[in-house]
């Protein structure tokens, strides 16, 4: 194991329980990791909040959009020393405009600063094997049951042409520079299994509240 990957190999593969499943606005579905299990995550490789890892102060913004009000959430980790530190950025809505009319979300910033908080430790590494589409359905709960195994089975070049294409996703800046880069990647992602595809649009949809909300 390189030292480099410590971290990550400790933190990337949840237990099957810790997951669970997601729908999305446009028919999205896919597989998502529950909060708690990452709090627990870091506190058993790191010890407890506050002491071996902690997040800071988080920062707040609201913006208006289409008779919607959005909330947008920054925050910090740390771990070991304050001066290892990775961000994240998370969003939701507080006024959401539907065909029956408008809704108020009581839990918006809530939910906002816990997707800010999973935004940052996907750079540690924590659940990274469902972020990367390596949840395979019940290939991965029964492989769960071997300790000998240590690896999920995908098709290598399926798994390498997902990790290109977030790699390049990863370089844009600019809301409108990840919409060109969809728009030009669109045969590639065709190619992709319905997991990894499910796993792209959900990194997509991440990067550009990221994008947007440092634009704004």
């Amino acid at each position: 194991m390189s030292d480099n990957l410590k971290i990550w190999d400790a933190l990337r593969r949840p237990p099957s329980e810790a997951l669970k499943g997601f729908k999305r606005g446009g028919g999205f579905s896919g597989t998502a990791i529950k909060p708690m299990w990452s709090i627990q995550a870091m506190t058993e490789h790191f010890g407890p909040c506050g002491e071996g890892w902690g997040i800071t102060k988080p920062k707040f913004e609201t913006f208006n959009a289409n008779n919607e009000i959005l909330v947008f959430c920054t925050v910090s980790i740390w771990w070991n020393d304050l001066s290892n530190e990775v961000w994240g950025v998370g969003g939701d809505k507080i006024l959401v405009s539907q065909s029956s009319g408008l809704r108020t979300d009581d839990e918006a910033f809530k939910k906002a600063y816990t997707d800010a908080i999973t935004n940052a430790l996907k750079y540690l590494g924590v659940g990274a094997d469902i972020h990367m589409g390596l949840w395979d359905g019940s290939k991965y709960a029964d492989e769960e049951a071997h300790e000998n195994v240590t690896t999920i089975p995908t098709k290598a070049a399926t798994r390498q042409e997902f990790q290109d294409l977030c790699r390049v996703m990863n370089l844009c800046s600019t809301p409108s520079e990840l919409l060109e880069w969809a728009k030009a990647s669109k045969s590639r992602i065709d190619q992709l299994n319905p997991d990894l595809i499910t796993n792209l649009r959900a990194s997509f949809d991440d990067k550009m509240t990221e994008l947007k909300a440092k634009a704004a």
